[in-house]
């Protein structure tokens, strides 16, 4: 079976089985005020569990530990197919249709590398669900593409997702994905990885250059000594 097909399979599945979730539960019990990204993720975590208990392909289902929040899948399931189990884990986003252009964090740039050296697994999937808020709370809705449900592995990611200093992944919502084999990611995620060490280490450089100045010191001294002399002669 080519890879590709493989991966079309995964996904559409994915897709069919978030679908029925949110076919189900159109207007959760939930307040689009506060964490409502949080309690959408726990209800499609627990929901998933319920939908693949019995699934041709998904096995074994798991939602997140309750209270884990450095837990590195917010849903993990096995991909059975024929003769191959293969590992995967979710990561639920859950998007208000109005935060157009937002960059969120997707996870730690080194949760690829883990999930394959640690898991012997290599497909991480980002799931995107769409809400808006309500009277009464929120509904699920369709983004501008008319689509209640996007997804895509992070093999896939647009090539402008970045590393930022606190070593998370981050893009655009609006970006949309790239088709790319396994072993090209590899190559560009760890790319990315050391562009955002090296702008770090630039960064910290010019800042070390900067406070090594004795001018600085200096004027600091000064300004104290200046400030100290007057409340002393008050």
């Amino acid at each position: 079976m080519e890879i590709k097909a493989f991966e079309d399979l995964i996904l559409s599945e994915l897709k069919r089985v978030i679908e029925e979730i949110i076919y189900k539960n159109p207007k959760p019990n939930i307040s689009a005020k506060s964490r409502a990204g949080a309690e959408i993720s726990t209800l499609l975590e627990e929901e998933f569990v319920k939908e693949t208990a019995n699934h041709i392909f998904f096995k074994d289902s798991k939602a997140s530990p309750v209270g884990e929040t450095k837990n590195p899948w917010d849903a993990l399931t096995y991909f059975e197919y024929k003769s191959h189990r293969e590992l995967i884990w979710i990561d639920f986003k859950a998007v208000k249709k109005s935060s157009k252009g937002s960059n969120p964090d997707i996870g730690a740039a080194d949760k690829l590398i883990k999930l394959i050296t640690n898991n012997n697994g290599f497909y991480l999937v980002y799931i995107f669900v769409y809400y808006n808020q309500t009277e009464l709370g929120l509904e699920f809705v369709p983004n501008n593409d008319s689509q209640k449900v996007k997804l895509y592995f992070l093999k896939d990611i647009h090539s402008s997702f970045r590393r930022n200093t606190k070593n998370q992944l981050q893009i655009s919502i609006d970006k949309e994905p790239e088709n790319r084999t396994r072993q090209e990611f590899i190559e560009v995620l760890l790319e990315k990885i050391i562009q955002g060490y090296t702008r770090q280490k630039n960064i910290a450089e010019k800042e070390l250059k900067k406070y090594a100045q004795t001018k600085i010191k200096s004027d600091l001294i000064r300004l104290n000594q200046k400030q100290e002399d007057i409340i002393k002669n008050l």
